[in-house]
């Protein structure tokens, strides 16, 4: 006869920390006994697995709502840089008003061209004005917060009408594609924050209107504020009041800005900030590049010249009375490409940049494209204030090993004095000396090294006959500041006989002035160039301030 098993099984449930399975059912033999068995077994895993899924969603729910509540506490910072012109002087006294809602929230007066606002992240649109009397004028639009915003921008003087009269409504309407087709467009969030997951580019549609001067050109740039000539790294520009092109986002990721400025033809200037949040698909099996610096690979120049470069820089330089300045820092490194770990490495999406006042803590700089190996840095640079710069290759949301660059004391700007033949000297020898002093960088007597070069200029000759000395070496160095060049010790272009006309007017200026700091230990140079005629160093013809009209004697 058949024996009849009784086992004994219950409902789930959690009993000090163990689940217990319990419930009445009659079974027939061994086999069912199996069987069931089996099938508590799996409800068993099945119920643990719903149970700690419930927990992982809660947790998840509550880490939620502390991010979602957080943006309506913190605050961050809104820094403003002015400067006269990209690469030029700061603006001091600079009236920078925050708007919200139309309404003035709060008021700054520039100190070093700086002014800095403390907002609540998410707490936009904003609104910057920024005035001074005798200045074109700034305008700002800011239309949310979602990370610190650091602002390097310019308030121009003005070029056709006095600020009195400047009166000139700008506006600026855009649309962000993702691609040059135009076929989708990107739509913002309730935020006005664009949301923008695994493009590798955008393609800006812009367009600026005024109510009474013209638009003269329009900029876009990622990551910092748009700058022009050679100095700034690649954005869309377009000389008219439509702006059209591709912004490559490889390089970044997380949270960043888009910048589209239009500039008028009395250069008031008004500017759309665009947050943008920026999601990647990142390899975790990356091997990084180790980024490479070249030798030298940080340049410091501070050029005696007024060229706007669409950078800027601080005032605190010297000699800003008789002539303002370009003051700007070079990096220079070797592209994935150019490396020697091209082979054994992955190509990275870009370059982060990290800035240092003290060689201790670092802060980000900016995002570069991989296809670069420069940056023009010209925020907050001074005369006789180290500087120190670091690299990193970029993955999506990763970035490789941090490198130092290296770092540089820029020198403040040259200037000559004890010239000699002065001008209007009269009775000069037809074989003279000239000579002169390079001043302003006495406390860098060991370390530097004087750079120079003249001309002498034939007035009479309608044909623009000009002299110099002919050398094996593209111009005259020395360790000491003080200058003399000797006409007789030197074989000079169109002078075969080695001395000037009898009773002749001639003109002569030094048109290489300039210093030079090759710093080994921290892999750097540093430039002050007071004049460059003939591009030896400087990226830009820098003109003598001053050219010395002589007569010769009669013989």
């Amino acid at each position: 006869m058949r024996q009849k098993l009784t086992f004994t099984i219950a409902k789930v449930h959690m009993h000090g920390g163990h689940f217990l399975v319990s419930w009445n059912k009659r079974l027939e033999n061994s086999d069912e006994l199996i069987g069931e068995c089996e099938l508590v077994e799996r409800m068993t895993k099945a119920w643990m697995y719903k149970f700690f899924l419930s927990v992982i969603i809660l947790l998840s729910l509550l880490l939620s709502s502390c991010i979602i509540t957080k943006p309506d506490t913190e605050s961050v910072e809104i820094a403003l840089y002015v400067s006269e012109y990209n690469s030029g002087p700061a603006v001091d006294g600079a009236t920078v008003e925050l708007l919200r809602d139309g309404h003035v929230v709060d008021t700054k007066q520039t100190i070093d061209g700086k002014a800095r606002f403390n907002v609540k992240l998410y707490s936009g649109p904003y609104l910057v004005k920024i005035s001074k009397s005798g200045h074109a004028k700034t305008t700002i639009k800011i239309l949310n917060i979602h990370s610190p915003l650091v602002l390097n921008t310019t308030l121009r003087r003005t070029k056709l009408l006095s600020s009195e009269q400047n009166q000139n409504e700008m506006d600026l309407s855009f649309d962000i594609y993702t691609s040059k087709n135009k076929i989708s467009k990107l739509l913002s969030d309730d935020s006005s924050i664009y949301n923008i997951l695994g493009l590798s580019y955008i393609y800006i549609s812009a367009k600026s209107t005024t109510s009474n001067f013209p638009v003269s050109f329009m900029y876009a740039k990622l990551g910092t504020p748009p700058g022009a000539e050679y100095l700034t790294s690649p954005r869309l520009f377009a000389e008219s009041n439509i702006l059209e092109g591709e912004l490559d986002l490889r390089p970044f990721s997380g949270k960043l800005y888009l910048f589209i400025d239009a500039y008028d033809v009395n250069d008031n200037r008004y500017e759309v900030v665009v947050p943008l949040t920026v999601t990647k698909f990142t390899n975790l099996k990356i091997n990084p590049y180790v980024v490479e610096a070249n030798q030298p690979a940080v340049y410091a120049y501070n050029l005696n010249t007024t060229i706007k470069y669409y950078s800027t820089q601080d005032s605190s330089m010297p000699n800003q009375s008789k002539s303002p300045t370009n003051l700007y820092v070079k990096l220079s490194w070797k592209r994935w490409s150019e490396s020697s770990q091209r082979n054994k490495t992955d190509e990275p999406d870009g370059y982060v940049i990290y800035k240092s006042y003290d060689g201790k803590e670092y802060q980000k700089l900016t995002v570069v494209s991989s296809r670069q190996n420069t940056y023009y840095d010209t925020s907050d640079i001074r005369p006789g204030s180290r500087v120190w710069y670091s690299i990193s290759s970029k993955y999506g949301g990763m970035e490789g090993p941090k490198v130092f660059l290296g770092s540089v004391e820029p020198l403040p700007m040259v200037e000559i004095t004890d010239v000699s033949p002065l001008d209007g000297a009269t009775d000069v020898s037809l074989s003279p000396t000239f000579s002169w002093k390079i001043s302003g960088v006495e406390k860098y007597e060991g370390k530097i090294k004087y750079l120079y070069d003249m001309w002498i200029y034939d007035l009479t000759v309608n044909s623009g006959v000009f002299h110099y000395p002919l050398i094996d070496i593209p111009y005259f160095t020395s360790d000491s500041s003080i200058v003399t060049i000797n006409m007789s010790s030197y074989v000079w272009k169109d002078l075969p006989d080695g001395k000037l006309q009898p009773g002749k007017p001639y003109e002569w200026a030094p048109e290489l002035i300039a210093v030079m700091w090759d710093d080994n230990e921290n892999n750097s140079l540093s430039l002050s160039v007071n004049c460059d005629y003939n591009f030896r160093i400087s990226p830009v013809v820098i003109a003598p301030e001053k050219y010395y009209l002589f007569v010769t004697s009669d013989e």
